[in-house]
């Protein structure tokens, strides 16, 4: 992984960006549990914001990590993996903004349901391609990507990969997301 100073400042930016997202989702889930126990705010409502704030993180903070030196310009990329790594964030940016759309101009419950479906599509493909990694011979990081999250529990050092912290995350907050729209 590069030295923070030797990463450019938009590396930089999106990482930290990333984090202080991060932060935010994690207070919105505390709000909505405020809001479902001692509130009268609509459940759809409470399930809608979530879910947009996935679509914002999907659309913005994946564009931000993606397109600098750690991937879409990584030199270290062939051309061709860098088409593909593009053409993917492209699609989630749109994913995103449809989803948005759904949810805020076009509401229904059943393009709420559609919103939940499209973000699992997101997260079931992630959690695939990293089961299959031995198939294809990848990996989660490359030695000038995003580097892990490091944690230290009980004086041991535990890394965390940047891609799977997210995604479990969102795959927890998509999943609240669905059960109180069910409620």
């Amino acid at each position: 992984m590069l030295n923070p100073q030797d990463r450019s400042r938009a590396f930089n930016f999106a990482l930290k960006s990333q984090e202080i997202f991060g932060l935010i989702m994690g207070l919105v889930v505390l709000w909505s549990i405020y809001a479902l126990v001692f509130t009268q705010i609509e459940i759809s409502l409470i399930s809608k914001i979530l879910l947009s704030l996935i679509c914002i993180g999907f659309g913005t903070i994946t564009p931000l990590i993606d397109f600098n030196e750690s991937h879409a310009t990584n030199p270290l990329w062939t051309g061709h993996a860098r088409f593909h790594l593009v053409w993917q964030v492209n699609a989630m940016i749109i994913t995103a903004i449809l989803s948005l759309l759904l949810l805020w101009s076009f509401y229904s419950p059943e393009n709420h349901l559609i919103v939940i479906l499209l973000n699992y599509l997101w997260i079931f493909s992630f959690f695939a391609t990293l089961m299959g990694l031995r198939l294809f011979d990848g990996e989660l990081n490359d030695i000038n990507g995003v580097p892990p999250i490091v944690l230290y529990i009980i004086r041991k050092k535990i890394e965390i990969d940047r891609n799977v912290q997210a995604i479990s995350g969102v795959l927890v907050v998509n999943s609240y997301a669905l059960i109180i729209f069910l409620l």
